[in-house]
């Protein structure tokens, strides 16, 4: 009985809880922001763990359906166990970091499940979500222009030493984690604009959300513009209704294109070049005139060749320290030794290989990767390995990570997981929905286009599965997908005094 009423009771909080839950997200964001700038982004980190631990607990205390908690948590625990018990067989160096990263990877399932959960008690909350996400969006242009208005700007590209501050970022730490919370933020923005039925707001809508998506300045917001811009003139074709809401997205889908040349975006990738270009100039130095060496696999190199490639690697790129700040292969050449760092790059002597912080960091991993039995590899090596020298060499992207830390198994169920959801979209399509436009709804073009831009940043650009402000956002994109899909309402009774609908539902 005393449980009952406390489910009661957490269920009539759960409105309330669930929006403080999303629109605290940014404010926690730029609390992060200012205690990695004092050192003290302990106290950030126990925070998002507490509240992993209190909304998974309140999705708990609501589920009629506790198995599938109790499974996923076996499933997750289960592999982690496997994991830590090959570390242990290798040599364990640091367990306590190793844990701490699995514990953001986890967090994407846990937050879907309770998410669900959520949706399924309070079906209501399934269209209210938009307009939290338009209240976000609106935080976060607040918070960029607080910190301009206070002469303390932050920038997504900030290189003092080469006269560079390019981006609009705020107070927010990771530059490529918050591209792709503003990306999906900007989504959300647009579908709640659109479902107020006003073209002047809509309008307004599409000017700040695509504005702060062009002026951000990286490629994922960027292209995560063009990408928004043409998906909501086909939901909105395939509705066929307020045609004339086409018009602020096609004007905003041409000032993309043709200030394209002057954005952020390119700009940077100018600055890459040059910086590409300084060392070619450099290795062309030591490699002489008329140099078309290209290295094929199995393939005998000369030893003259094969010497200036050697000087290249250690004059060149061998320094403490490169032109513009920044390690170069001095770590990869003491933990693996000159020649293997050669064999992993094929012998090229291209800056795009060997100056690329992306490109190193993927050469440590497999060099790694390449020492490692069979067992480890099923069940992935420690997270402290990829640190040389006290220099991490993590790979920023998210899903080409997994394969290292938790190896084909974790993969393989991390993955099963994530694509659960777009299979689920597939099947309910095929089976017996074929109207389309009865079936792709703006709400859910909108959730799923948000989760698969999240997955496509997991990829191409990263810092998004294990960082906890962004899963927030991947998981409730998952969680509007289930639910939609899979409605959960089984009777449908009318109180005949009020006249208000009272829904029977089976809580995930």
């Amino acid at each position: 009985m005393e449980y009952t009423d406390l489910k009661k009771r957490l269920d009539g909080h759960l409105a309330g809880f669930m929006a403080a839950l999303l629109l605290m997200q940014p404010l926690l964001d730029v609390a992060s922001y200012f205690m990695q700038g004092a050192g003290a982004t302990l106290a950030t980190t126990l925070l998002r763990c507490l509240l992993l631990v209190v909304v998974s607990g309140y999705g708990f205390l609501l589920s009629d359906r506790k198995q599938l908690y109790a499974a996923l948590l076996a499933v997750l625990g289960g592999s982690w166990l496997l994991h830590v018990l090959n570390c242990v067989r290798v040599g364990y160096a640091d367990p306590v970091g190793d844990a701490a990263e699995y514990l953001k990877l986890v967090q994407f399932p846990l937050w879907t499940v309770s998410f669900v959960t959520f949706y399924r008690r309070r079906e209501e909350l399934l269209g209210r979500t938009a307009g939290l996400l338009a209240a976000n969006f609106v935080t976060v242009l607040a918070v960029i222009g607080l910190s301009f208005a206070t002469g303390h700007p932050g920038y997504t590209y900030n290189m003092p030493g080469r006269g560079v501050q390019m981006g609009l970022l705020g107070w927010f730490a990771v530059p490529n984690a918050q591209s792709a919370i503003v990306c999906m933020l900007a989504a959300g923005l647009l579908l709640w604009a659109f479902r107020t039925e006003n073209l002047a707001g809509f309008s307004g809508a599409c000017l700040l959300g695509f504005g702060l998506l062009y002026f951000t300045g990286t490629r994922l917001t960027y292209y995560s513009a063009l990408l928004l811009a043409v998906a909501f003139i086909v939901l909105i074709l395939i509705s066929r209704q307020h045609y004339r809401y086409c018009f602020p997205l096609l004007a905003a889908l041409a000032l993309l294109v043709v200030f394209h040349s002057s954005s952020v975006m390119a700009q940077r990738t100018t600055l890459s070049s040059d910086s590409w270009a300084t060392y070619q100039e450099k290795a062309d130095q030591v490699l002489g005139e008329g140099w078309d060496f290209a290295y094929r696999e199995g393939e005998e190199i000369p030893p003259e060749k094969l010497g200036k490639i050697r000087q290249v690697y250690t004059e060149v790129y061998g320094q403490p320290e490169g032109v513009f700040g920044g390690a170069l292969l001095g770590d990869l050449y003491d933990r693996f030794g000159v020649d293997r760092v050669m064999a992993y790059f094929d012998y090229s002597t291209k800056p795009s290989d060997l100056y690329d912080m992306r490109s190193k960091r993927r050469a440590v991993l497999g060099l790694l990767w390449e020492e490692k039995d069979a067992l480890t590899k099923l069940l992935g090596f420690e997270y402290g390995e990829s640190w040389i020298n006290g220099q991490p060499y993590d790979l920023e992207n998210d899903f080409p990570a997994l394969p290292y830390y938790y190896g084909y198994l974790g993969t393989a169920l991390y993955l099963l997981f994530a694509a659960y959801f777009l299979l689920a979209a597939l099947q309910g399509f095929v089976q017996g929905r074929r109207d389309l436009p009865g079936f792709l709804t703006m709400e859910l073009g909108a959730y799923g286009l948000v989760y698969c831009l999240a997955l496509a940043a997991a990829q191409f650009s990263g810092n998004v599965l294990r960082k906890p402000n962004v899963v927030v956002y991947l998981s409730l994109a998952a969680a509007q997908l289930f639910c939609r899909l899979h409605p959960v309402r089984e009777v449908r009774l009318f109180d005949k005094y009020r006249r208000k609908p009272t829904t029977t539902i089976k809580a995930l």
